[in-house]
């Protein structure tokens, strides 16, 4: 078994070295000259980007909380619309009178000759009966609770329009993550060019040595793999974008957040405890219309009757009264205490979901702060990285040697790695920060930031 992973070992490290041989006999075509100028106007590109290029201001990743022109187009039509919708409800339940009109008639077949038998004589027998009844529920109308039954619907149509807004900013939410992706793969890209760009010239120049057997194939090794590396990381974003067009300064800043400002506005605004809160007031409005009285039915009655009459004249009456139907049930009662164990269970969803936010955002600041840390550690690193290329490259004047050379395009190379660094930094913190924003209704996250150049 040790034999055939010896035999293994030796087969993959010939093949290996018979492919750095094969592309160093490649890359020898070029002459030292040709070498030489390409390693010079390199240095020439990256002295230009690192200490003549204009710096930025900086600019945070994520914007206010304002939606596109369509989307607040859309946001004020559907607001309209559900305030359209709760007026019409509001009007629909006014216009409820609890009166009823209602009416039948009767023709007897026999041609009402005979005695009614519900009748206490025999002339009372009629032919034809017509009766109309207007019955009024005043129990049912909406001059019961009205106030109380008014809130109940204007509290469903702030429901609904708070589901409507946390959607569209979920929607902000993902265009800014979409946007703040495309401005980093547009940073890393152009860093990450120059530092392939330097690896293929230290390639290049690694290779010329092999070739010369100056040196052996192990750096040579470590070299490829990075170039292979970055190379892959570049293939990974999905556009095409230009080289950096400055490498003078980081840009970013440090970004501290006021955490108890924050979380006192999320308890009282996040849109989970608004939408528990109105739920709560809904179900106190269900419950004050809850009661016995509303299962009564106690109804005044005014009914005109008209019958007409073989043998004598016709007649008509008009009778008033109050019908009622009382129900014997413990119903109305048992649904209260429903209600009222439903408003505790929100309590208790809101208490657990108070806590759960919580600790959300308490991981979210600490992933911040990390963050903060390596950003300001690597934009440190980088300043006296540039401070030490500019120390570096007055002793490099004047001086031609292969070594040399490497030596200077091996600091270019570490100096776009801090680079890299701080990039990775500035994309997770600002990332974290807009994930902030998701907790917040209305309010931009910008709001509870101290910015720190």
């Amino acid at each position: 078994m040790k034999q055939n992973k010896r035999s293994l070992y030796r087969s993959t490290y010939t093949l290996v070295f018979t492919a750095f041989i094969a592309m160093s006999t490649l890359y020898a075509q070029k002459s030292e000259s040709e070498l030489y100028k390409a390693f010079e106007e390199h240095f020439n590109l990256m002295d230009s980007l690192i200490f003549k290029a204009k710096e930025t201001p900086y600019t945070a990743a994520i914007q206010e909380d304002k939606t596109s022109e369509a989307g607040e187009v859309f946001a004020h039509r559907q607001d309209s619309l559900s305030q359209k919708k709760v007026q019409a409800q509001i009007k629909a339940m006014r216009a409820q009178t609890g009166l009823v009109i209602s009416g039948n008639t009767y023709y007897r077949v026999n041609d009402g000759t005979a005695p009614d038998p519900d009748q206490d004589d025999a002339i009372s027998g009629y032919k034809n009966k017509v009766q109309a009844e207007v019955r009024w529920n005043f129990l049912n109308s909406s001059l019961i609770s009205r106030a109380s039954r008014t809130r109940y619907i204007e509290l469903q149509g702030e429901i609904e329009r708070l589901a409507f807004h946390h959607e569209q900013t979920k929607l902000l939410i993902d265009e800014q993550k979409k946007l703040l992706r495309v401005e980093y793969d547009s940073l890393l890209s152009g860093v990450l060019q120059l530092r392939i760009n330097n690896l293929h010239l230290l390639q290049d120049a690694q290779s010329y040595l092999v070739s010369d057997r100056s040196i052996s194939t192990d750096e040579l090794l470590d070299i490829m793999d990075d170039a292979a590396v970055a190379s892959r990381r570049l293939s990974a974003i999905p556009r095409d974008y230009p080289i950096a067009s400055q490498l003078s300064r980081p840009t970013a800043a440090i970004i501290e957040i006021d955490t108890t400002a924050l979380m006192n506005h999320i308890r009282e605004n996040e849109s989970e405890i608004i939408k528990i809160d109105l739920q709560s007031r809904l179900l106190r409005e269900k419950e004050k219309s809850t009661s016995y009285w509303r299962e009564l039915n106690v109804s005044p009655f005014v009914r005109y009757s008209h019958y007409t009459r073989k043998a004598m004249p016709n007649y008509s009456n008009v009778d008033a009264g109050l019908s009622f139907q009382i129900p014997i049930s413990s119903q109305s009662s048992k649904e209260r205490k429903a209600i009222q164990a439903e408003r505790i269970e929100l309590l208790d969803k809101k208490d657990a979901h108070l806590y759960s936010i919580n600790v959300e955002i308490n991981a979210i600041l600490e992933d911040i702060e990390r963050a903060n840390r390596g950003l300001g550690s690597e934009i440190s690193r980088i300043l006296t990285m540039k401070n030490y290329i500019e120390m570096r490259k007055g002793n490099y004047s004047g001086h031609i040697g292969q070594y040399n050379f490497l030596s200077r395009i091996k600091e270019y190379t570490h100096y776009l790695e801090c680079w890299e660094n701080y990039l990775s930094y500035l994309y997770e913190r600002d990332s974290l920060i807009i994930e902030l924003q998701s907790f917040l209704y209305h309010k931009s996250i910008l709001d509870f930031c101290k910015i720190e150049q």
